[in-house]
């Protein structure tokens, strides 16, 4: 079934990582960003690599002669996207940063275009805008004066930049599909990634000198985001985008303010608010319009073929 569909494949993705947003948030308030990421992926490389090491050591020289590229997925999707996203929950709630995420696809539509020089729907433009306003009335919260005054939550303004780090890497794993088998491109990644964040978190480490004090409670988190939000959710992830393409998987990711709303409101006590439910509102109407305007195109491309 999951070989004939990326459904299931991108719920699954998209549940987990809505709890990631919710457990990122309580997990920063005793682990600073880049030692969390840093854990979090030396978890998952732990995991991963009895299983897939082997594959990954016999194709090393494939690995090897494409290795701009997996330095790219590392940088953009692993260590980038998860340390910017844990930095961002410091300062903004885990409903807010979802919600900024679900202005992935837009990105994604717009880099295709200019990274893959995939003809671009102008169509598709009047959706792009509205998706924009979405994103501007979630960051200002509601507030035409911050809009107009610049006055941003830095959170925000990290989580976006950490929507841009994702949209590089969907796109990129679109151009890796099909080179690399899905597991060892994986573990690869998360391996180039933890040479990345190790010395950094050690560099964190002397600066901030933490006390993290472990419970129970703060040891399940941090498997969980490195089990499920690591291993399985991306996994799910990069299989799904091999079937159907990044443009399609990235309408999906408007579920994981969804699912991390549910999860906020239940185990953490955040609330929804009004300007959450209208950015939400202008950016799902946005996505629809443009992955219309782009299904439309591509049916007259057909068409015309």
């Amino acid at each position: 079934m999951l070989k004939r569909s990326p459904y299931v494949l991108l719920v699954i993705a998209t549940c987990i990582w809505g709890g990631n947003f919710v457990a990122g948030k309580a997990l920063v308030l005793h682990i600073s960003p880049i030692t969390l990421a840093a854990m979090r992926w030396s978890i998952a490389f732990l995991c991963l690599l009895p299983f897939v090491g082997k594959e990954a050591w016999r194709r090393r020289l494939d690995f090897l002669q494409g290795w701009k590229m997996i330095l790219f997925l590392s940088v953009t999707g692993v260590a980038g996207f998860n340390t910017l996203t844990y930095a961002a929950v410091q300062y903004t709630g885990s409903i807010n940063a979802s919600l900024m995420n679900s202005a992935t696809p837009i990105m994604v539509v717009i880099l295709t275009w200019l990274v893959m020089k995939e003809r671009f729907a102008w169509s598709a433009l009047p959706g792009i805008l509205v998706s924009m306003v979405g994103v501007s009335w979630i960051i200002s919260r509601g507030s035409l004066g911050a809009l107009f005054n610049l006055s941003f939550n830095k959170g925000d303004l990290l989580m976006l930049l950490a929507v841009f780090f994702w949209a590089l890497y969907s796109v990129g794993m679109k151009k890796a599909a099909g080179r690399f088998p899905a597991s060892p491109l994986l573990l690869v990644q998360v391996a180039v990634a933890l040479v990345l964040l190790i010395p950094l978190s050690a560099i964190e480490w002397a600066i901030k000198s933490p006390q993290i004090v472990w419970s129970p409670t703060l040891v399940t988190g941090v498997i969980y985001i490195g089990l499920f939000a690591s291993l399985l959710a991306f996994l799910s992830w990069n299989r799904a985008i091999e079937l159907a393409g990044p443009q399609r998987c990235a309408g999906f990711l408007n579920l994981i303010p969804l699912f991390s709303a549910i999860f906020a409101t239940t185990f953490t006590g955040e609330s929804l608010r009004l300007y959450h439910f209208l950015g939400a509102l202008w950016i799902v109407v946005g996505v629809y319009i443009t992955n219309y305007a782009i299904k439309k195109r591509q049916a007259i491309s057909k068409t015309a073929h």
